[in-house]
């Protein structure tokens, strides 16, 4: 048996027009339909539970169409267009009334109890008179209405399951009429009823999937997911029994689960469940009567893997195959989901307890406790530089013996981690062969403690010098992916944070000035075609400190994130609040999560506890337009080129703190030679002053200058709009010709 990669390729999991357009015929068209015309509105806003599926239908060999919201607005895969004929091949996007006119007063009924919380319904050799080549003639139907569980937890649509079966019951009629044999016609109802079992099988497996798809779309948890596999995939697949193994990142021990409870396995078990693991191929049980599926990242890499067993042996032919693809997909697609969102809290609860440190030393006690638990990691290590070449070192559960190795280590030694600390480049080490070949001439006493992959990341002052660097490992070989190279990135950007905070924290003020001054962008490099230039300008009096922030962050594509934020409050409370919140944003877009569920994500990892304004915008120059998200945010300025200052008006929403839904993604042309600004509410209110009266001013600023550098112009708006008793942050972006 033969395994393809399921679900999504790359970082960004909701790339699902590319995994539509892989569904045959129909997938491409559903890729390339302009749903914001329908009721469903774009594909990046429709619900998983739709998007799931949809996958399921268009990888079906059996017809199946689906029915969504209350319009039941249709989509269907390429089996189901024998069903349509001629006349109808224009069904998709299309409300079912409309489709069906002359049968709706049978079926509309069902589809409606469906949606309303009646149950699933079963209709065998429904009569149906259906005008299908323009004309009306009378059919027969095998079909099943089964309901889509949305994430509300209740009915978002009906998936169906359906095959014609008018040959056979005109057969059947015509059989009886003649009055033949008894044999013969014994014969044709044996016949008759294995078709009729392969029917009834495939759609049971069609019904099953639909469940699985809904069942998994409405957890969230991992250990909710785990028991939505072990309890629902064996119905689909007609097993008798599952066992899911999950293999955490680096980690020398599998997850396992089954329906008596979870259990610890080496991943070098020689048994099948752990081999399908290690080896990233299906794998078969030694009695034949079983297989064991790898499930996978995006880009190809082993998570875990399904173990599923049948009383006897049973052949894999190719319906079965692409089966055990769909339900190891639908597996996979919902783990990645659920490490996704545990990862998102893992990094809150880091910069969370990093916030409330008041000292350097509290400050290496979370990083040495709390990092490796975020990244599933082991013997943590922090190395700082003190006079000279000097080095002080932290450790936290790493062994003497190991520790005594690092005795006396001077900046100037080859080992990863004063490596790191001095030249300010990120070392990895993928495995103790690929150390020999880095450091051939040193000893391995890391390797000899049993860990694999190791990592050692520079840490930065605010002047972007190289002052420590962080170092841990795993016990197995890790794979470093884009997100793991993100979430690394963000724990050293917290640290770095958190550090130079600390350093300076001899007083609030200093503390809080200094927290709000640093600001400083994750982006390393910014997209050759834009010119950018950020300020930050403190308020007049100290208690104004501290709540406003702004981020750049560099996408893959040559797109650049660009993301303002404003926390309601002052001093030491806001600025916790906005370092938080700034680090929680950055990892969610730097995960891949879409801009219109970043915000409604932030509530769900962080709660209520806050109140603010945030604005993000990915500018995409090879596109030549810029997405914007905004939530209760000054809305942007655009000036075309040539032309006159703009105000970008976007869809509206509740500010930051509040959101639950999905946030309206305004797309605006960004064209070479076109101006954006971007800024916080401090750099146009005053007291006694319409809010107006500020967005009109800041325009006046903006039209004389608006061919002139970014540079220039950023400094002549914070001249022309002094005076403010806020905090001020500002983001002028061009697309340079």
């Amino acid at each position: 048996m033969t395994h393809s990669p399921s679900g999504v390729t790359g970082s960004d999991e909701f790339r699902w027009r590319d995994v539509f357009a892989g569904g045959g015929e129909m997938g491409a068209r559903i890729a390339a339909h302009d749903w914001a015309a329908t009721p469903l509105g774009p594909v990046e806003k429709w619900p998983q539970s739709l998007r799931t599926a949809v996958s399921i239908c268009l990888h079906s060999r059996f017809p199946v169409l689906l029915w969504w919201g209350p319009e039941l607005v249709m989509l269907h895969n390429d089996a189901y267009l024998p069903v349509l004929g001629a006349s109808k091949r224009d069904a998709l996007g299309r409300p079912g009334p409309a489709v069906w006119p002359e049968i709706w007063h049978v079926i509309g009924p069902m589809l409606t109890g469906v949606l309303n919380g009646e149950g699933a319904t079963w209709s065998q050799d429904q009569l149906l008179e259906v005008d299908r080549y323009g004309f009306v003639e009378e059919r027969y139907f095998t079909f099943s209405y089964s309901p889509i569980i949305d994430e509300s937890g209740a009915p978002g649509g009906v998936f169906t399951a359906v095959t014609e079966t008018t040959d056979r019951v005109v057969g059947d009629r015509r059989l009886r009429g003649a009055g033949r044999e008894a044999g013969a016609r014994e014969r044709a109802w044996q016949a008759e009823a294995a078709v009729r079992a392969a029917q009834q099988r495939a759609l049971r497996q069609a019904e099953g999937l639909a469940r699985l798809a809904g069942a998994l779309s409405s957890a969230e948890e991992t250990t909710a997911i785990v028991a939505v596999i072990v309890g629902t995939a064996p119905a689909v697949v007609d097993a008798d029994a599952v066992r899911l193994a999950l293999a955490p990142p680096g980690s020398s021990t599998l997850e396992v689960t089954d329906h008596t409870g979870p259990v610890r396995l080496a991943v070098d078990a020689d048994v099948p469940l752990a081999r399908a693991v290690r080896d990233g191929e299906p794998t078969p049980l030694p009695d034949g009567a079983g297989v064991c599926l790898p499930l996978r990242y995006g880009d190809g890499g082993v998570l875990g893997a399904l173990e599923l067993r049948w009383a006897h042996p049973v052949a894999v032919d190719d319906a079965r195959r692409n089966l055990l693809d769909t339900v190891a997909g639908l597996c996979s697609q919902a783990l990645r989901r659920a490490e996704l969102s545990a990862s998102a809290r893992a990094m809150a609860d880091f910069a969370g307890r990093l916030t409330v440190t008041r000292s350097t030393a509290e400050a290496i006690d979370v990083i040495l406790s709390a990092a490796p638990l975020a990244l599933g990691a082991a013997l943590p290590g922090l190395a700082m530089r003190d006079e000279g070449l000097g080095v002080r070192l932290w450790y936290h559960d790493v062994p003497e013996s190991l520790a005594a190795t690092f005795d006396g280590l001077r900046a100037d030694d080859p080992r990863p981690i004063a490596r790191a600390l001095r030249s300010g480049k990120r070392i990895t080490v993928r495995d103790r062969a690929d150390f020999a070949r880095q450091f051939p001439e040193l000893p391995d006493p890391v390797g000899g403690h049993g860990i694999v992959t190791t990592v050692a990341l520079p840490l930065f002052d605010g002047e972007r010098r190289p002052v420590a660097a962080l170092a841990f490992g795993w016990r197995r070989e890790r794979p470093l992916r884009a997100g793991d190279l993100a979430l690394l990135d963000t724990i050293a950007d917290l640290c770095e944070q958190t550090l130079e905070r600390v350093r300076l924290a001899a007083a609030e003020h200093n503390l809080v000035t200094r927290l709000a001054g640093r600001l400083r962008s994750t982006a390393t490099q910014v997209p050759g075609p834009l010119e950018i230039a950020t300020r930050y300008r403190p308020a007049m009096t100290g208690l104004h400190l501290g709540g406003d922030w702004y981020d750049l962050i560099a996408l893959d594509g040559g797109r650049l994130a660009v993301v303002l934020g404003d926390v309601v409050g002052h001093r030491v409370e806001a600025a916790a609040d906005m370092a938080q919140l700034r680090t929680v944003v950055n990892t969610l877009i730097r995960s891949g999560v879409p801009l219109t569920d970043v915000f409604s994500r932030v509530t769900e990892l962080i709660g209520y506890g806050f109140l603010g304004t945030c604005l993000a915008l990915i500018v995409d120059p090879g596109a030549g337009e810029a997405a914007v998200a905004r939530v209760g945010h000054p809305h942007p300025v655009r000036v075309p080129a040539g032309g006159v200052p703009e105000t970008v008006t976007t869809g509206n929403s509740l500010p930051l703190g509040l959101v639950r839904e999905p946030v309206p993604v305004t797309r605006v042309r960004f064209a070479p030679g076109d101006l954006l600004v971007l800024y916080t509410d401090g750099l146009v209110e005053r007291r006694g002053q319409l809010y107006d009266a500020g967005v009109a001013a800041l325009h006046e600023v903006i039209t004389p200058l608006r061919d002139e550098p970014v540079e220039v112009v950023a400094d002549a708006i914070l001249t022309g709009l002094s005076g403010a008793e806020d905090d001020q942050a500002l983001v002028v972006i061009r697309h340079s010709r």
